[in-house]
């Protein structure tokens, strides 16, 4: 029995500047995507994409082919009127604003050809805007300490200059206690790596991987006898 294949991922690259583009492209555009991910409709079946590559920027002399069927369920996007360079060179608002529609316009232009509600993706791009172009998460690692006085969330954040993770120590109540920034600029992969699973050692929270190991703490004492 063959399994349906449902689009969960978008990416985009440079048709030219090389690795230095693709990682300066990442770098200003990774928590639009991020937050895009997080909003695509469940179990969207995109022609049997997973996947949906955009290249941005001119195909100079046609370098560039794009396959014209999906290959392992990733389908190619061809935004070749998308001037990066003006773009590398705008303000972060306005560089939010354009790689989202883009972003947009690939997808509403694919699911037109492909027969699918293209209404469910521009939704999906409208949260994005909504929500300012950021998102915080609690990650599956919070804890509450087990004398019940204070509750870790682990809070991991989408926003410009990549996924940053932020311990935030409340009360069972919810009232905020302390703020603290754990990891800044982080690739979203890295950290679904390092925070995987946590433990109590005292009044300090361990940070564990998905092998269990140790990958940071949060010591958090002051909160047992304030």
């Amino acid at each position: 029995m063959e399994l349906t294949m449902y689009l969960r991922d978008v990416m985009v690259l440079p048709t030219e500047h090389g690795r230095k583009g693709v990682g300066r492209l990442r770098d200003a555009s990774d928590h639009v995507l991020d937050t895009l991910r997080h909003y695509l409709p469940k179990k969207y079946d995109f022609n049997g994409l997973r996947r949906l590559v955009i290249y941005l920027g001119p195909n100079w002399d046609g370098k560039r082919l794009l396959s014209p069927v999906a290959t392992d369920g990733v389908g190619e996007f061809l935004a070749d009127s998308f001037d990066l360079d003006g773009w590398f060179n705008a303000q972060q608002d306005e560089q939010d604003d354009r790689i989202l529609q883009c972003i947009e316009d690939a997808l509403v232009e694919r699911a037109v050809e492909f027969g699918t509600d293209p209404e469910l993706l521009r939704a999906a791009a409208q949260n994005v805007r909504d929500a300012g172009y950021r998102l915080d998460t609690e990650l599956p690692c919070s804890r509450t300490h087990p004398s019940r006085k204070f509750r870790v969330r682990l809070i991991r954040r989408f926003a410009p200059g990549g996924t940053f993770v932020i311990a935030r120590v409340t009360t069972l109540k919810g009232e905020v206690l302390h703020e603290e920034e754990l990891l800044a600029g982080a690739w979203v992969v890295t950290v679904s790596d390092k925070y995987r699973g946590s433990r109590w050692s005292g009044g300090t929270l361990e940070i564990l991987d998905g092998q269990g190991r140790k990958t940071t703490e949060f010591a958090c004492a002051p909160y047992l006898h304030p």
